[in-house]
């Protein structure tokens, strides 16, 4: 209870005590007390006083805060479409359902790439024993005319000695240069087939690529926000078949105008609250500010990041956004709820330690959304008016029924 309750109930006590003494001598009746006079008088000066609330103004902490409202976002939206055409074989994924990254959401039939694979596959290991068998057959042709070569060497000498028709030799000559022709289209076909392997190992890549694009899958973790896809429906390539959005962090695009703007830094905290009447609210912090400012509307952009501490917060919802500038350690406050204005000018109702009103008018600084700072006007300690002050003028009585 306040001291002014306290007063207020002891003089109650006071008066009972009185009347309880006089109606005992039988002077209530004679109605010639003095006392029951008095009694009488400060029970209709109560009866007069006006019922207000009030609170003490007192010294603490305030930041200044740019507010704006906006539509949340989420980091990153979009449509997850087909790459190949085909025929949905299955749906593993449902809207409203959270996905990691990778993981398939649907299905189309592969079975003819399935086929051209495994025929790929086949046309590339026959090749592989092509290369080999003329690999093996090079090395025998090398090697028959390395012998050739050694033999035609001792020929010639044997036909500088006289020992050897020219005819003889001339053969082996021949001989020679078959096998190295031989060489060289045996080394040809080689080529040739490591080209061809080169072109399936490629063929076989594009074809396990198709295949692997027939299971669509999610390119980063997040929530399925829309479906269009059915099983057994026939789709074409770059066809939308889902919705997908990464829903933490948050962010939201506030529009500040030019002035205000110049006070605001990335880095700073900001809160978030969600809807005009719901309680929901979020921490944050501003991620970056636009560096130019539109032409238009004259505003600059400021995208805030919060990260949503329940599935209340959603992509599209109406949030109020608050931003902290600035904060004074040590500023006098009262509650919002006292301040009137008048004619552009701002009060509030103090009472004195005689129960007395007394209009003041004040200046203000920062508020948030239950207190404001007062500039000059009245010190911490001063009791002000918070409920009733409308019907207060300067003298009135008052009496406190709430704090």
């Amino acid at each position: 209870m306040t001291t002014r309750g306290k007063t207020y109930a002891s003089l109650l006590a006071v008066v009972a005590l009185t009347t309880g003494g006089f109606a005992a001598k039988g002077w209530l009746a004679n109605g010639n007390s003095d006392g029951s006079e008095q009694s009488g008088t400060e029970e209709s000066a109560l009866a007069d006083a006006v019922p207000v609330s009030t609170e003490a103004a007192i010294r603490g902490p305030i930041s200044h805060l740019l507010g704006s409202t906006a539509n949340l976002r989420a980091r990153r939206e979009v449509a997850v479409a087909a790459q190949a055409a085909g025929v949905v074989t299955s749906v593993k994924a449902e809207e409203g359902d959270f996905v990691e990254a990778g993981q398939v959401l649907c299905a189309i039939d592969d079975r003819d790439l399935q086929i051209d694979l495994e025929l790929a596959k086949q046309r590339l290991a026959q090749t592989k024993i092509q290369i080999e068998s003329a690999v093996i057959r090079a090395e025998q042709t090398r090697t028959r005319l390395r012998n050739k070569r050694t033999e035609l060497e001792r020929n010639e000498e044997a036909l500088r000695e006289g020992l050897l028709a020219e005819s003889e030799v001339a053969v082996q000559r021949h001989e020679i240069d078959d096998l190295e022709h031989e060489i060289q289209a045996v080394e040809s076909t080689v080529r040739e087939n490591r080209h061809r392997q080169d072109e399936l190992e490629s063929e076989i890549r594009k074809v396990e690529l198709q295949i692997s694009r027939t299971a669509i899958t999610a390119p980063f973790a997040g929530r399925i926000t829309e479906r269009t896809v059915e099983l057994g429906q026939s789709i074409r390539s770059a066809e939308k078949l889902y919705k997908l959005g990464a829903f933490s962090p948050l962010y939201a695009d506030v529009y500040l105008p030019e002035n205000d703007s110049r006070s605001v830094r990335a880095g700073q905290m900001a809160a978030l609250r969600l809807g005009s009447a719901s309680g929901e609210w979020a921490e944050g912090a501003v991620e970056r500010v636009s560096p130019v400012v539109d032409d238009e509307t004259g505003t600059v952009k400021v995208t805030v990041r919060f990260k949503p501490p329940n599935p209340a917060f959603r992509p599209g919802a109406f949030v109020r956004v608050e931003i902290e500038t600035h904060t004074l350690d040590d500023a006098i406050l009262i509650p919002k709820q006292s301040v009137i204005e008048e004619d552009g000018q701002t009060y509030v109702v103090l009472v004195g330690t005689d129960s007395t009103a007394q209009r003041t008018a004040v200046e203000l600084g920062y508020q948030d959304e239950t207190a404001i700072q007062v500039t000059s006007g009245l010190d911490a300690g001063a009791i002000v008016v918070t409920a009733g002050q409308g019907k207060l003028k300067d003298g009135d009585k008052t009496r406190v029924v709430a704090n």
